[in-house]
């Protein structure tokens, strides 16, 4: 567990995501449709239910907190958080743009929750617990502010390798920075199989699972699929560079996708885990 149990700078990790939030915003409409074929398995196997009160982590510019609360519907309530509070007015405005009135947005640590015990039936993370220093405090926190019997679902990249997206941009990027080192691996820290069942364990969280989710999409070569992802996890790195330095990215990203070209399709690969306990009735 040494090698999982301490996590990124805080510090660090606000700075990245600030400089990262604008970013997210720009794309967080257009990248809302593939966002719930993350968001609905996650929403699944969490047992959200209408007329819950659901706790979201890491939202981001909204995620899964906008379908969560499409899923609880009026009756129910959303609370969706994050530690940037760029990314938190950005998910409030996809809030209000949707006439969703059952979510509240609030700036929070989730290593340091600002919520009663028992305050929510759900618990729900969506790609967030890789970049918390302490993952353990971080779930215990979630455990705390459930209710007796209620359920946390937090979902997190397999390893690196199984995601074409990342290995490609991380490829092309080194590529073109040889000298150069951008941390592609924190968002897959916790991938390994059995890693987060043993956090949730160590959190004290009782009928812990882990479920794997494999993707094998085909898609178009025409489509510029990678486009948002350069953008929301290089953006910043990327600002005042001439568009000579896109254009020759962009050139190593379509060398680097060869391997994976059928024709005029390229073939990829994504690999999620999903991690599910209960607050010990």
């Amino acid at each position: 567990m040494n090698d999982i149990r301490q996590g990124p700078d805080k510090a660090r990790v606000f700075e990245e995501w600030r400089g990262r939030a604008r970013h997210w915003d720009a794309w967080a409409d257009r990248m809302a449709e593939m966002a719930d074929r993350f968001n609905q398995p996650l929403i699944e196997a969490t047992g959200i239910r209408r007329g819950e009160r659901v706790l979201d982590l890491a939202s981001g510019s909204g995620e899964p907190a906008l379908s969560i609360a499409r899923t609880v519907g009026p009756k129910g309530h959303v609370t969706a958080t994050d530690l940037v509070p760029d990314m938190v007015a950005s998910g409030a405005r996809r809030a209000r743009e949707a006439a969703l009135d059952n979510i509240a947005f609030e700036v929070a640590d989730m290593e340091s929750l600002p919520f009663s015990d028992g305050a929510f039936d759900r618990v729900t993370c969506r790609f967030g617990l890789m970049f918390v220093p302490d993952p353990v405090r971080a779930l215990a926190q979630a455990r705390r502010v459930l209710v007796p019997g209620g359920k946390a679902g937090f979902m997190v990249w397999g390893p690196f390798e199984d995601t074409t997206n990342f290995t490609v941009l991380r490829q092309a990027f080194a590529d073109l920075f040889p000298e150069e080192v951008h941390d592609f691996e924190t968002p897959f820290r916790l991938g390994a199989d059995g890693a987060m069942k043993a956090l949730f364990t160590e959190a004290g969280f009782a009928g812990v699972e882990e479920r794997e989710l494999r993707f094998a999409p085909e898609i178009p070569t025409r489509v510029k699929f990678w486009h948002p992802n350069v953008d929301m996890t290089l953006g910043s790195r990327l600002e005042g560079e001439p568009e000579s330095v896109r254009a020759a990215l962009e050139e190593r990203i379509l060398a680097r996708l060869e391997p994976y070209r059928t024709g005029d399709t390229y073939r990829l690969a994504a690999h999620i885990r999903i991690a599910i306990g209960r607050h010990p009735a």
